[in-house]
């Protein structure tokens, strides 16, 4: 057998995953191009995030359901609604059939993800859904038997013209463009879902920070999660030791190899205000240095100390409303506090009787030397 030309065998296949490419983003045009510009598939989004937002309303859940392919996409789309606080769950028609219908209450709705439309296994499932329970179909296919049927009540119908067909583009119908397809149109519904239940992108990242405090993500949002910060000690240090179990691989271990090496050595006295008998001690804060650095920029804000002191309440209310945290230079010492931190702080004073805002020179005792 003849040892084919690699060369030629991977030109051929260079050229194949451009063909895909460029199909896959004419796919995606004429998707947003379908929905920009006609009207039925406008009033059918419509009503299916009205299903979709009443039954969040009312307390039952998104039931996702699709076969083979269609079920991975049915399944990530769960996923996603799970980590936006929208309660949600997944359902194969197979099991569904076998005892897994109990699932499925009247307060809920029924997601089904099928590219042909004709799924066996989604049609057998039909006469066991309670009249009750509203179905959105995701379908290609709007001359299929599910998109015909009385009990679908929304169709997110998706146009693949022929000539991106998988089996025009690839020669096999392997699920590639449909699937894609399916991913964007039910990634843009939750995501439109989810901005109807809360308009306060703010509120929304919030809780998003809360529900997914794991990986690269979590470790971006950590400053937002309320769980993480009520798991941090008010003055953790290095010699504690103590980092949260839900900082980053990396953040974790440049705690642990700094705790092993400053561990043992006595922490350094270092005073940030101007009578150092009377100063805070603090040493070095590792998750907080690390905290910091993993932080936007635009949250953080660095002044000297003198610049400090002269603050008004005012100019002090301003700067823990605008950002998270605050650094404060004293010569070749860096210190840091959290806003949140310093409203604490502020709240306990001035509720006590007669207390008023003097200067922020008490408030430096908050602070803690950080390393950047």
């Amino acid at each position: 057998m003849a040892i084919p030309d690699f060369q030629k065998i991977t030109l051929s296949a260079v050229k194949s995953v451009q063909s895909t490419l460029v199909s896959e983003r004419d796919a995606l045009a004429n998707l947003a191009a379908q929905y920009s510009e006609n009207i039925d598939c406008q009033v059918e989004l419509v009503n299916a995030l009205r299903l979709f937002y009443e039954t969040h309303l009312r307390g039952g859940k998104i039931v996702a359901c699709g076969v083979g392919k269609s079920y991975k996409i049915a399944t990530k789309t769960v996923a996603t609604l799970k980590s936006l606080s929208i309660s949600t769950d997944i359902l194969h028609p197979t099991e569904a059939l076998h005892g897994d219908l109990g699932l499925i209450t009247e307060r809920d709705c029924l997601f089904f993800f099928t590219a042909s439309g004709n799924t066996p296994e989604l049609l057998a499932l039909l006469p066991h859904i309670p009249a009750s329970v509203p179905i959105v179909l995701l379908s290609c296919n709007r001359e299929s038997k599910l998109s015909k049927s009385n009990v679908v009540k929304s169709l997110l119908q998706i146009d693949l013209p022929d000539h991106l067909k998988e089996t025009t583009v690839h020669g096999v119908p392997a699920p590639t463009v449909s699937t894609t397809l399916q991913l964007v149109m039910a990634d843009s519904v939750v995501l439109a879902l989810a901005e109807m239940i809360e308009n306060d992108h703010i509120k929304r990242k919030k809780k998003f920070s809360m529900k997914h405090p794991g990986g690269s993500i979590g470790s971006d949002l950590s400053h937002l999660n309320d769980n993480l910060l009520r798991r941090e000690s008010p003055s953790t240090s290095a010699s504690s030791g103590s980092c949260s179990s839900l900082l980053s691989l990396d953040q974790l271990r440049e705690c642990i190899q700094r705790s092993s090496v400053e561990g043992g050595a006595s922490n350094e006295t270092i005073s940030l205000d101007s009578d150092s008998e009377s100063s805070s001690v603090h040493s070095s804060d590792v998750v907080l240095s690390v905290q910091i650095k993993n932080t936007s920029q635009n949250a953080i804000k660095k002044y000297d100390i003198e610049t400090l002191r002269t603050w008004t309440e005012v100019e002090f209310l301003k700067n823990i409303a605008l950002y998270d945290y605050i650094i404060c230079q004293d010569g070749t010492v860096v210190s840091a506090c959290k806003s949140s931190d310093l409203r604490t702080s502020y709240k306990s004073k001035i509720s006590q009787d007669g207390a008023s805002w003097e200067s922020f020179e008490p408030m430096l005792k908050e602070f803690h030397i950080i390393e950047l």
